[in-house]
């Protein structure tokens, strides 16, 4: 099997963003001629076959897609069998939890961890509240950062 050589001999990588088309066009060394190949997902390969070298990428709809990623949410929601975490587009990542606060316990440290909403349900379906747990972090300890500022400054006063 043939295999494919990718960045060899190259120090230099360089990018273009078209912001009118949201493609990201990357160059693995200087620009070259080369065959473009789809991949899938909206990804192309660029590929030199005289030297069997990828020379560079490019991505459409870059912006779509980690704008997609970004507004991912949690759904604490209730269910037959208790309450059920569930990402919005992701049946599969469905777990379940016997009371409402084991579940909001899970969601919020997943949510933690990848920056992600947490929309909350009450027991008859209806959106309780919508928190993102790891900005409400940064929040709460920028707030204890600038409370204890005051109170070093109002010490050294005294």
């Amino acid at each position: 099997m043939d295999s494919l050589k990718i960045l060899e001999n190259s120090k230099k990588v360089t990018a273009f963003y078209d912001k009118e088309a949201d493609v990201l066009y990357i160059s693995l060394g200087e620009p070259q001629e080369a065959v473009a190949v789809d991949v899938g997902d909206s990804a192309i390969a660029r590929y030199n076959e005289e030297s069997q070298t990828l020379v560079g990428i490019t991505l459409i709809g870059l912006k779509q897609r980690v704008l997609k990623k970004l507004n991912r949410q949690l759904h604490v929601a209730p269910h037959q069998d208790g309450w059920v975490v569930k990402e919005e587009t992701d049946v599969a990542s469905e777990k379940m939890f016997t009371t409402k606060e084991t579940a909001l316990k899970y969601a919020v440290g997943v949510a933690k961890a990848q920056w992600l909403e947490v929309v909350i349900y009450d027991e008859n379906g209806k959106i309780q509240e919508v928190i993102n747990p790891a900005i409400d972090a940064v929040l709460q300890r920028r707030q204890q950062q600038h409370e204890s500022e005051l109170n070093e400054s109002e010490c050294l006063k005294s």
